[in-house]
């Protein structure tokens, strides 16, 4: 049975892959929306946990906050640190596990992780490290994709063709259930959840997919290792038939809405 370091290795090798950059833009807005809704002011101690590119981490620093963006990969941290640079902002970017924090405890205001530290493998230990260095009164703010989501129907498909995780590792849409996540983080915290949706602006599921299939790391990972690789062609045409179903129409023009919770966390005070 694989350790946790091992899983770990493999996680940090899968999502270096590809050109991530391209996929953060599609996620920008939902990084928007949740620091409005935030609202960082001067000096509030952010961290952002799976920060990749520093999406929201650009965006809080810009409003003034001290911000430290953690990620298992440091892949993407020259795109971030050029962003910074650009932006006129400073962050400190850190490799690290998001279920091992490198911080002491009630060392932050916020903390935050847009589409990512739903995919820890253990979710008790990441949500515990979030909740363990956040101090009382501060919050917690979250973009978890739902398990009726594009992307979850994605994740399944691929998942489909390799051997299941154990534990938790192979449910992460769970963190897009308001319930889940409430017995998760436990009666420490009050929460605000609202669904919404992101817009991938592709007109035909062709497109999406293979867009993803060139930029995203899971996906390169599954392409590179599944074997015999002639089954790759196999799973690409799941990918496509499913994504069509999701292929809409309406006033942004023809896409693909992506569902996801966000989540608004308060730490009670003790």
């Amino acid at each position: 049975m694989p350790t946790h370091q091992d899983v770990r290795e493999i996680n940090r090798t899968m999502w270096s892959y590809g050109e991530y950059w391209r996929v953060a833009d599609l996620l920008r807005p939902g990084a928007e929306d949740l620091v409005e809704r935030l609202a960082p002011g001067p000096g509030t101690r952010h961290l952002d946990v799976a920060t990749g590119n520093g999406n929201v981490a650009l965006l809080s620093a810009g409003r003034g906050a001290r911000v430290t963006g953690l990620d298992l990969t440091d892949e993407f941290f020259p795109d971030a640190r050029e962003r910074a640079r650009s932006a006129g902002v400073e962050l400190e970017l850190v490799r690290g596990d998001a279920e091992e924090l490198p911080y002491p405890d009630a060392s932050f205001d916020l903390v935050t992780s847009t589409y990512g530290i739903q995919f820890a493998p253990h979710h008790d230990a990441a949500a515990g490290g979030m909740d363990r260095v956040l101090r009382p009164g501060g919050r917690i703010g979250m973009c978890n994709w739902t398990s009726r989501s594009w992307t979850a129907h994605f994740q399944e498909i691929l998942s489909s063709y390799f051997p299941t995780p154990t534990g938790h590792q192979g449910q992460p849409m769970l963190w897009g259930d308001e319930g889940y996540l409430a017995d998760l983080f436990g009666p420490g915290f009050t929460f605000r959840t609202e669904r919404r949706n992101l817009w991938y602006p592709f007109a035909e599921a062709e497109e999406l997919v293979a867009f993803f299939e060139s930029c995203f790391g899971p996906c390169i990972a599954a392409k590179n290792t599944i074997s015999p690789a002639s089954r790759w062609a196999e799973l690409r045409a799941e990918l496509v038939e499913m994504t069509e179903s999701f292929v809409t129409t309406d006033e942004r023009g023809t896409g693909v809405p992506v569902e996801y919770l966000l989540v608004i966390a308060q730490k009670r005070e003790r």
